[in-house]
């Protein structure tokens, strides 16, 4: 199997978390209108399919690993494609909120496969290449998303969003049935009981590697999940810009991060994982704390603002890919349980610095801080740490 002509569709496979939390954040006034809610628990929404997908990632993994991953990108499709039609049809902002944590369970189906037949099929710097590939993909989804729902809009009401997600999902069945063949043969899947469950989890927790990879993911998620939940407010309050500008800003720091996963693509040519890892953290660290000290400026100026929050956002690209590398790298059989508690710690540990971020005022200091903080802690654990159990790893630079 050539695994190079199958990453557009794991691309947009592990682009179903994004899709299905961007796409309708442009609708959420007309959600609030129709439901005759209040805006905080529209905005529930958000976090509980958020929630919904950590705990996919809990257990989506582990039943690939003992029944394959086409019957469980098949089953989690389909459950995704009816509760996507069921959110369409919700009478009820009780019922929808229920609906899209369901809805974010069945999505997190894309993200762990995706992770999984990559590391099926490849190893080590070629892994973390093809999941830079994946993030690249990955990372238009947050620009494209919004753009869709908001031209939606322009001719439907709220609910044709959830019909288009629906549409994805359908279409995803038919690419994954036509054009994925299995990756994980019957002899390499561990068995149903629960004893041999518990024994690939307990090997997944016990390696180093993994711990310290899920450690740098989740502080690096948080940064970004700070960024998603912070930088609206706190941009436009600071610097009194337009809607219109900030998606500008905000679509340029998603180009950014997808740059600069295109750039670790091609250093890990010549360049082990941990080293790409551990380059990212570095340079994060440094341009959140350059970001932090100038926000302390009386007048700062847009552009040097934007600037700076632009290269502290692109050092993710460095990290995500190379991250899941390292943290499957010991796991080749089980590299669905490794993906999934790998994504469920990332969400979960990652969603606690957002909610931190938002229980402080949303100010353009604060938020600097809030990026600069999650950042220096990944550098001041990987730099040191991670060449004593990536020794391999490191080495690969000079080979």
């Amino acid at each position: 199997m050539k695994s190079r002509q199958h990453l557009p569709l794991l691309g947009a496979l592990m682009s179903l978390v994004p899709v299905t939390i961007d796409a309708y954040l442009p609708a959420l006034p007309m959600l609030e209108r129709d439901f005759g809610s209040t805006t905080t628990f529209v905005q529930y929404s958000v976090m509980v399919c958020l929630l919904g997908s950590a705990t996919g990632q809990l257990f989506v993994g582990s039943i690939s690993d003992s029944f394959g991953r086409r019957p469980t990108l098949f089953w989690g499709l389909s459950l995704f494609t009816v509760t996507s039609l069921a959110c369409a049809w919700a009478p009820s902002i009780t019922i929808f909120l229920a609906l899209r944590f369901l809805q974010g369970i069945t999505s997190s189906v894309g993200t762990v496969m995706s992770r999984a037949v990559v590391r099926d099929l490849l190893d080590g710097n070629s892994a973390a290449r093809a999941y830079s590939a994946l993030m690249i993909i990955m990372g238009v989804a947050p620009i494209v998303s919004p753009i869709i729902g908001s031209t939606l809009l322009n001719f439907a009401s709220w609910r044709s969003i959830f019909y288009f997600l629906a549409l994805f999902g359908l279409i995803l069945i038919t690419l994954v049935l036509i054009t994925l063949p299995e990756t994980l043969p019957k002899e390499r899947r561990i068995p149903t009981n629960r004893t041999a469950k518990r024994e690939a989890r307990s090997l997944v927790f016990k390696d180093p590697l993994f711990r310290m990879s899920v450690i740098a993911s989740a502080f690096v998620n948080g940064t970004l999940l700070v960024y998603l939940s912070t930088s609206t407010f706190a941009l436009q309050r600071e610097f009194n810009i337009s809607p219109q500008l900030f998606s500008i800003l905000f679509a340029a720091n998603g180009l950014g991060i997808v740059a600069a996963g295109q750039t670790n693509r091609r250093l890990l040519l010549n360049f082990g994982p941990a080293t790409m890892l551990r380059f990212g953290c570095g340079w994060g660290a440094f341009w959140g704390f350059a970001l932090a000290i100038y926000s302390h400026v009386d007048q700062p100026e847009l552009w040097i603002s934007a600037a700076l929050l632009l290269l502290t956002m692109s050092t993710i690209g460095f990290a995500f890919a190379n991250c899941i590398a390292l943290a499957t790298h010991h796991h080749g059989a089980r590299a669905g349980t490794a993906a999934g508690y790998f994504g469920a710690c990332q969400t979960f540990i990652g969603a606690i610095f957002a909610a931190g971020a938002n229980a402080v005022s949303a100010t353009f200091t604060g938020m600097a801080y809030e990026l600069f903080i999650p950042m220096a802690f990944a550098a001041i654990i990987i730099i040191p740490l991670l060449p004593r159990y990536a020794p391999t790893f490191v080495r690969a630079a000079n080979s």
